[in-house]
Parts: structure tokens; C-alpha cells; sequence
């Protein structure tokens, strides 16, 4: 699963500078650009999209053209095993999109130390060297899901119990063929069982918290190694 990211401080203008993407509506993107150490997913942020025509702002949670009122269906993740068949994103597996990140966090699970008790910490994950990561989605109109996929071996070890990630595009003929429109289900399927390679990434554990939302977590803290006791923030409502 992929609920939470961060996008890199600045504004709408650095992260054109950064993808090098020409933005579709600069004006829209000054507006709609809110850079955050730790974004929560199910706040629906607006995320950096880069479509064909260029680099655009989109809310995050993907909602079918048919909906009329609120959708309460959750859109964050599109699954790759699920998205030619599911009501919810079966009509859009052609619509796809980069999403562009700074990175990611995900769980992982552990049995306390002293109290045998499952423990979950949070793990954030970036390029090593590269400040932006460019996620698969696909979208409706002005919405998007991040796809996420079986996780690699080094994802596996983070994200140790659902196993999952998000579609990580890091080579440049890969991205463009992701958005060629004339991809068909074959080949967009054989990308999404593609990894990149583990060595470009690096992980580390960060604050606990990410996932509670009972926590404010959009601090400085969220993206740094882990450095405080071990009982860390989660200890306030075991």
C-alpha cells in the first residue's frame, strides 16, 4: 500500500525545474502545490502529476466519472491484480500518469522486546540519489490512484507483513512508454510486474506514528532516521 508520501520543500516552479516537465496550468500548480514532510493520503492532498501534455496537480483518491455525490470507496491504491476488472478503475487503466513524489512511507511490524506485543514502526523510503520518485497511476479527470504492486525483495523486508509497494518507473524509456496511449494491457501489465532495482532505493526507519492518524506527523522528524527511545511516539496509546 502507498497511503503516505512526502513531496520536497519549495514550490510549484522548483519541481518543474526538477522533472523538467512543462507545467499545463502554472497558475493552477502555484495554487495547488503543498509541499509536506508527511502527506496523509486519506486527506486527499493534491499531488504533481505528469501527464503527455505536461506537469498538472491532481487530488489523490481517484473518482469514476459516474459518481455523482461523495464516493466512500477508497481510491488511494489501484492494485495491479485488480485494476482491468474493479468497478472503480476499469474504465481508466488506459489513463495513466506518473505521480511524482520526494518518497514514501510504509509499516513494519515487529514483536515488542519486552512485552511480546506486535510493534509498528514507520519506514520511510526515497531514491538515494535522486530527489524526486516518479510513481504509476492512472486517473479521472482530476483525480488519481497510485498503482502499487507485489513488493521487491527490499520493500518485502520493510513492508513485512501486506508486502506491497508502489509502481516505482525510474527508467526514462519506461516512463515514456507508460504514457504512450497506444500501451496496451499486455505490456502495461508486464511493466507493473517490473521492479526497479533495489539499489537505487534506501530505507530507514523514522518516527513512529506515520500511520496513527490520530498524530500530527507533517514535522521535519518524519523523513529523518529514527534517533529517540524505543518506545517512541506509538507508546502514548498502547
Amino acid at each position: 500500500m502507498c497511503y503516505h508520501v512526502t513531496l520536497l520543500p519549495g514550490n510549484f516552479h522548483n519541481l518543474v525545474d526538477v522533472t523538467g516537465v512543462a507545467p499545463i496550468d502554472p497558475k493552477k500548480g502555484d495554487k495547488l502545490y503543498k509541499p509536506g514532510f508527511h502527506l496523509n493520503g486519506f486527506d486527499h492532498p493534491h499531488l504533481p502529476v505528469i501527464l503527455p501534455q505536461g506537469l498538472d496537480m491532481y487530488r489523490w483518491g481517484l473518482i469514476p466519472h459516474w459518481v455523482e455525490d461523495t464516493y466512500k470507496a477508497n481510491t488511494l491504491n489501484a492494485r495491479n491484480d485488480e485494476l482491468f476488472e474493479k468497478v472503480s478503475y476499469r474504465n481508466y487503466w488506459s489513463n495513466r500518469c506518473l505521480v511524482v513524489v520526494s518518497g514514501f512511507f510504509e509499516p513494519h511490524t515487529r514483536m515488542g522486546i519486552a512485552s511480546k506485543k506486535q510493534k509498528t514502526e514507520s519506514w520511510f523510503i526515497k531514491h538515494k540519489e535522486d530527489p524526486i520518485l516518479t510513481l504509476g497511476g492512472i486517473f479521472c479527470g482530476g483525480t488519481v490512484s497510485i498503482i502499487t504492486t507485489d513488493a521487491s525483495p527490499l520493500l518485502s523486508e520493510i513492508h513485512n507483513d501486506g508486502k506491497r509497494m508502489p509502481l516505482i518507473l525510474s527508467n526514462e524509456g519506461i516512463k515514456e512508454r507508460w504514457l504512450d496511449p497506444k500501451l496496451g494491457m499486455k505490456d502495461m501489465s508486464r511493466i507493473m510486474d517490473s521492479y526497479p532495482p533495489d539499489e537505487e532505493l534506501t530505507g530507514y526507519r523514522t518516527i513512529d506514528g506515520i500511520m496513527n492518524t490520530r498524530l500530527d506527523t507533517n514535522v521535519p522528524e518524519a523523513i529523518l532516521p529514527f534517533s529517540g527511545p524505543d518506545s517512541g511516539l506509538l507508546s502514548l496509546f498502547d
